[in-house]
């Protein structure tokens, strides 16, 4: 099935490497980290084709390096970006424009920040939570979660790591503010460097072939837990793993609360799943007046819904679609 609208092109200012986006819904803007370029770019909701953006945070006084992940803070106004470049978190105001400086940084050996991939703010419990993975040995690999305002070198008030969890690597991460429910894409597959970077390809045969990062035995799962209750080795209270889900190595992860649904693309498969799971969305209130004026002006605008792959498990196993190898 084709997208709605395709954002491309060299006005847009994207490059290849842009893992973790944001929507922000009150503003209808769309923001993206480009770690290649050092750049943050906003464009506006209903942007297409070669467009290019309404805002770049870009330039010496911005402190970024390789931004990798951003997520919108539409109570406080505020934008947060992962950057593992420098191993930092870093908040700018929502509209903030060219070198602007970041009002706020996390930083230090406290932190435990390492492969910073993922970010989410909940401003209900003023909690910012981030999920991080080690190369090195003890670093943690698991997720974080720091006070709001937090900034400097200072510990997070909680870490979720340990066996118990089943991460073994993870990537993107959404927050749901009204539950407290965080959603966390476990990817699990195995980071094989290609080569060491001073003597590439020492010791190999000159025809030897690298195992594949995707061959790893272990699944990658969606999981989720509670940014206030759950710390330290405890495993997720729900999640979504498994043959009959389709998913093997899941890169990110969004929810559609309105209609119960966890959304999940997947790295094997280069394609997106979605599950039907309205029990973690009880008690939920109704979506704010800003969301219902944002859905009113795409439907007047005539952008079509988002395609839904309901059940993929039902469709995988009536199509008897191989297994990945």
């Amino acid at each position: 099935m084709a997208p709605a609208r395709v954002i491309q092109g060299q006005l847009t200012r994207l490059s290849r490497t842009t893992h973790g986006i944001a929507y922000d819904t009150t503003n209808d803007e769309i923001i993206a980290p480009n770690p290649l370029a050092a750049a943050v770019v906003i464009f506006r909701g209903g942007a297409t084709g070669e467009e290019a953006p309404v805002r770049t945070i870009q330039g010496a006084r911005t402190g970024l390096s390789r931004p990798e992940t951003v997520a919108v803070d539409e109570k406080n106004n505020e934008l947060v970006v992962g950057d593992p470049g420098d191993r930092r978190i870093l908040v700018y105001r929502r509209t903030a424009d060219g070198d602007a400086a970041p009002i706020r940084t996390i930083q230090g050996p406290k932190t435990k920040l390492l492969q910073v991939v993922g970010v989410a703010v909940d401003p209900v419990r003023d909690l910012l939570v981030v999920s991080t993975y080690s190369r090195l040995p003890g670093g943690v690999t698991g997720i974080l979660i720091f006070g709001r305002t937090d900034q400097g070198d200072v510990a997070p008030k909680r870490v979720i790591t340990g066996p118990k969890t089943g991460i073994t690597r993870l990537r993107q991460i959404g927050l749901d503010p009204e539950t407290g429910k965080i959603y966390v894409a476990a990817i699990n597959n195995e980071y094989l460097p290609p080569y060491d970077v001073d003597k590439p390809r020492a010791g190999l045969d000159a025809n030897a072939e690298l195992p594949s990062p995707w061959n790893t035995g272990t699944e990658g799962f969606i999981g989720v837990w509670d940014d206030v209750e759950d710390d330290g080795d405890v495993p997720p209270r729900s999640m979504i793993k498994g043959r009959s889900t389709g998913i093997v190595h899941p890169a990110g992860v969004t929810f559609n609360a309105k209609d119960g649904e966890v959304i999940a693309p997947d790295a094997v498969w280069n394609g997106l799943f979605t599950f039907l799971k309205p029990e973690l969305f009880k008690g939920r209130p109704e979506p704010s007046a800003a969301v219902e004026r944002v859905r009113a002006r795409q439907q007047r605008a005539g952008v079509p819904p988002s395609p839904r792959l309901r059940r993929p498990a039902v469709a995988l196993a009536e199509a008897g679609g191989p297994r990945p190898q």
